[in-house]
């Protein structure tokens, strides 16, 4: 049971669309619409790897069972057996009567199935030979010429990242040191900008640094002059700082874009050692 966890989850990930489509029909026991599905389908003699053809096999004897068709289920089972002449229903999943009736049409059946399955165990001992050779000649090159002295190392880039501020796009880019400037830069007006707003705030709220116009120095209220002049002051500050603070951002994503490249590939050598760069330019933006 363990096993068919794994083959029934590739199965709904991988398989073509009429077999996923048979399998959730039959999850709801609509017997009927999986049946009626797969028997188009199997009679166009579709490309289906071993496990597929096992499944839309499989589906389909269940199905013409459930539906009362006993010889369409032993057609059906009988050519789910020709690819795994080994198969076996499991008894958890499956009710009783019907693995009885499957068991039953593999043993008449088993004079046909032992060459079959003989044959397939052959074709398996075939393949791990041809397997083992393959594994023996690289392992022999590899013992005349050594490890590899250099591998390749596939960089993605996020496109994405060329609109943070604070110069990620130019890390990203391997310039460190425009993005350190960069970061420092933006930093430096982004402080120097939310101090002017705290301090203007703060005066502008402080009522005990307000007059009226019979008081001295008091031209304009309810702020004295001096006052008046320090909140201009710091307008000014705070307007400046924001243009310039956006003005280095709009450089820092042009800049980033500008040197902007999807993929880069870097030859490491021994020791781990970039050995070179190569540009990839796989993708679009």
């Amino acid at each position: 049971m363990n096993a068919l966890i794994p083959l029934l989850l590739t199965l709904s990930l991988a398989a073509p669309p009429e077999l996923k489509r048979a399998k959730d029909r039959f999850e709801f026991g609509a017997w009927a619409d999986c049946a009626g599905t797969l028997r188009p389908f199997l009679a166009r003699e579709p490309v289906l790897t071993d496990d597929e053809a096992v499944e839309a096999w499989r589906l389909l004897g269940l199905s013409e069972y459930h539906l009362g068709d006993r010889a369409a289920a032993r057609t059906a089972f009988v050519n789910l057996l020709s690819v795994d002449p080994d198969y076996a229903l499991d008894p958890f999943l499956v009710p009783p009567p019907i693995v009885d009736f499957f068991d039953k049409v593999k043993k008449e059946h088993e004079p046909d199935l032992a060459p079959l399955r003989e044959r397939k165990r052959a074709l398996r001992e075939q393949q791990r030979l041809a397997e083992e050779a393959r594994r023996r000649l690289l392992a022999e090159e590899q013992a005349r010429n050594g490890p590899p002295t250099k591998v390749v190392k596939v960089q993605e880039r996020i496109y994405l990242l060329n609109w943070m501020p604070f110069g990620v796009g130019q890390f990203q880019n391997g310039d460190r040191s425009k993005g350190t400037a960069i970061a420092l830069g933006e930093l430096t007006l982004g402080l120097i900008n939310i101090a002017a707003i705290v301090a203007h705030g703060q005066i502008a709220d402080d009522r005990s640094r307000m007059c009226t116009s019979s008081e001295p120095n008091c031209t304009s209220p309810p702020y004295t002059d001096a006052d008046r002049t320090l909140l201009g002051r710091l307008d000014t500050v705070k307007y400046v700082s924001a243009g310039l603070f956006w003005a280095l951002y709009g450089y820092g994503v042009w800049d980033a874009h500008r040197h902007f490249v999807p993929v880069v590939e870097t030859e490491v050598g021994p020791g781990g050692q970039p050995t070179g760069v190569r540009i990839g330019l796989q993708g679009s933006f």
